[in-house]
């Protein structure tokens, strides 16, 4: 039990401590929700797994050998608490982390760039605050929080971005949201994840990061 604990506070401190820039958030919370799942998935396992491998065989079964043993002389009032009060701690832990995990990736900050982008067969729109609109690309300055405000014009779309491992669905006469923030430089692919139709597979959209002094020309130019 104190290893499960010890990696619990290891992944913690860890995940805290951690000062390295992902390449794009919240593909870091993802991330983070993983390792910390799988950690107490993989402790969870070898405490249940080992002790159950030597009862098997401390106990396996030998002709004339504990055939009448009560069963009085293995109970443990204390261990039956124990593994009540463990998981409970556990399950606990596990649902305020992934609560704080998910508020982050679903609440975009404050001085995001607000960009509306609607889903059409087959294309994406992107209407910029300044009265800039593009189709099928969309230019973002690094390190800058992109919000993007999904609808559609017709059918049920999805916008995903896998660098930023965050996705969401356009809904004709709805507007849902998702928001990301690229911290290096490139060009990244994005694309429909909800079948749409006939040119589904084509419908992606490339996004450009770019400098924040290259992108205030770009969105000045005519």
């Amino acid at each position: 039990m104190t290893q499960m604990f010890s990696v619990i506070g290891t992944a913690a401190a860890s995940s805290a401590a951690s000062t390295a820039v992902p390449l794009a958030y919240p593909a870091d919370s993802w991330d983070q929700m993983f390792n910390i799942w799988l950690g107490l998935a993989v402790v969870i396992y070898l405490i249940v797994a080992l002790p159950m491998l030597y009862f098997l065989y401390r106990f396996r079964y030998q002709e004339g050998v504990n055939e009448t043993a009560s069963t009085k002389e293995y109970e443990s009032h204390g261990l039956e608490v124990l593994w009540t009060i463990v998981p409970l701690i556990v399950v606990i832990y596990l649902a305020v982390q992934s609560l704080t995990l998910y508020s982050e990736m679903r609440n975009p900050p404050p001085e995001s760039l607000v960009v509306k982008t609607t889903g059409m067969m087959w294309s994406w729109q992107f209407d910029y605050p300044s009265g800039k609109t593009t189709y099928s690309e969309l230019t973002v300055p690094v390190g800058k929080p992109i919000k993007l405000e999904l609808t559609s014009r017709d059918v049920i779309h999805a916008l995903h971005i896998p660098a930023a491992k965050t996705m969401e669905d356009a809904v004709p006469g709805r507007v849902t949201h998702l928001w990301f923030q690229f911290n290096e430089t490139g060009e990244f692919t994005s694309f429909c994840r909800e079948y749409c139709g006939t040119l589904h597979s084509k419908m992606q959209a490339k996004i450009k990061v770019v400098s924040q002094e290259a992108f205030d020309e770009w969105i000045n130019a005519n």
